[in-house]
């Protein structure tokens, strides 16, 4: 009977054994957070320097061939707040950065954009880029120095025939280059900060910016930087956005193994 007992301990130990070394040997494979927050993020810290740009050269109303810019009232000087709309109409391919966008940034200025201190409250309507639908319940851009700004969005939403995400931040952007001039194509702006989101799979995850993301206005994607990322009961994991070369291709590192991912 003593053999017998244990004979049972000694199988049910190597069955536990067992169970617990296929568990810890499955890897983390997770990369849909990843994927997701990128769709996310690049868009809405690129409204900052997209409004930055044509806020510093503005004046009146613009006619492009994308977008189309006005501003109300024409005349500044008789107070703010400030209206300025971009409208990239029923779709139009993005003069700066390619991206085919469409729908409205309204940006309400409360005061002189120039002036330290000063804020723009932006309302997404309508807006697409490249058939990916972007709207939140608030966004707030702040120039915190004369080439600092902070970019603040509450609960922002981005959506496809296929996915629903939601998402929110708060990011630093230091422009590093550009600022002198009036031409659109020499802006670079690296971008710190965090956010958090959930993700078309509706799992939750968080994001640090641990090296500045730099985002050159004539680039539609992010050129360089590292930023980590924590999905809900999950291991951290590395991106890494490269050296500065302007690609749509990023590494992700969770433990000992890396991905190649295509950003949006």
């Amino acid at each position: 009977m003593k053999k017998i007992l244990l004979l049972s301990i000694l199988t049910l130990s190597v069955i536990s054994l067992t169970l617990n070394s296929c568990k810890k040997d499955k890897p983390d494979t997770e990369t849909q957070s990843t994927v997701d927050n990128n769709i996310c993020e690049s868009e809405f810290t690129k409204i900052l320097p997209n409004v930055n740009s044509i806020a510093t050269r503005q004046n009146g109303i613009r006619t492009t061939v994308c977008p189309t810019v006005f501003v109300d009232p024409l005349d500044t000087l008789n107070g703010f707040p400030v209206t300025m709309t971009i409208d990239y109409g029923t779709a139009c391919t993005d003069s700066i950065d390619g991206k085919l966008r469409k729908g409205k940034i309204i940006c309400v200025f409360s005061s002189k954009w120039s002036s330290i201190g000063s804020s723009i409250k932006v309302n997404l309507v309508n807006y697409s880029v490249n058939n990916i639908s972007y709207s939140a319940d608030s966004i707030k851009i702040s120039r915190t120095a004369a080439t600092s700004f902070t970019n603040v969005v509450y609960d922002g939403k981005c959506s496809s025939s296929s996915f629903n995400l939601l998402w929110k931040g708060t990011f630093t952007l230091s422009q590093t280059a550009g600022s002198a001039t009036l031409y659109p194509y020499d802006d670079v702006f690296e971008v710190s900060g965090s956010a958090n989101g959930k993700n078309r799979n509706n799992l939750d995850y968080t994001t640090t910016i641990s090296s500045p993301l730099v985002k050159r206005s004539s680039c539609g994607w992010i050129e360089s930087g590292k930023l980590v990322l924590t999905p809900s009961g999950m291991e951290p994991r590395t991106v890494n956005f490269g050296n500065g070369n302007c690609d749509n291709q990023a590494l992700l590192t969770i433990k000992d193994n890396t991905f190649t991912f295509t950003m949006n």
